[in-house]
């Protein structure tokens, strides 16, 4: 496993995807679950998450969204 890749079902990551992990549940993270595994594991789903990326990257108040 490789920090390029979701831990859960291997999909390539995008820049988002690490962020958000990074964000919500460790900022020390080396291994990422993409956004549909995310939500899932947060029994929230994948549109909530996407809100919350356009949120951070909007405010400019996140770094790890910039």
């Amino acid at each position: 496993m490789n920090s390029k890749s979701c831990k859960t079902c291997q999909a390539p990551l995008q820049a988002d995807d690490r962020a958000i992990y990074m964000k919500l549940v460790s900022r020390t993270a080396q291994q990422f679950l993409c956004i549909d595994c995310l939500g899932v594991k947060l029994s929230c789903g994948r549109e909530p998450l996407e809100k919350l990326i356009r949120y951070f990257r909007e405010s400019g108040h996140c770094v790890l969204f910039r």
